[in-house]
């Protein structure tokens, strides 16, 4: 099992809400740092953590670190 740190940034497109490209981090805090610098710039930003494991495709109930403006439920 691995924990996973995670920063999910949103924008509006067409249709909603838009997930953009997911930023894997080494840390939870370093995750929530750089959701914090970027919430300014997007719709809505997430951080989460969560434990994975690959080799049964098994995940975690996700860990918010870090949720601003408009993000869709986990």
């Amino acid at each position: 099992m691995e924990t996973i740190h995670v920063v999910q940034p949103f924008d509006h497109g067409k249709n909603g809400l838009v997930a953009g490209p997911v930023l894997q981090f080494n840390s939870a805090d370093e995750a929530a740092r750089r959701a914090g610098r970027l919430a300014d710039k997007h719709a809505g930003i997430l951080a989460y953590s969560m434990d994975v494991d690959e080799d049964t495709g098994d995940y975690s109930t996700p860990i918010v670190l870090f949720k601003s403006g408009e993000v869709p439920d986990l």
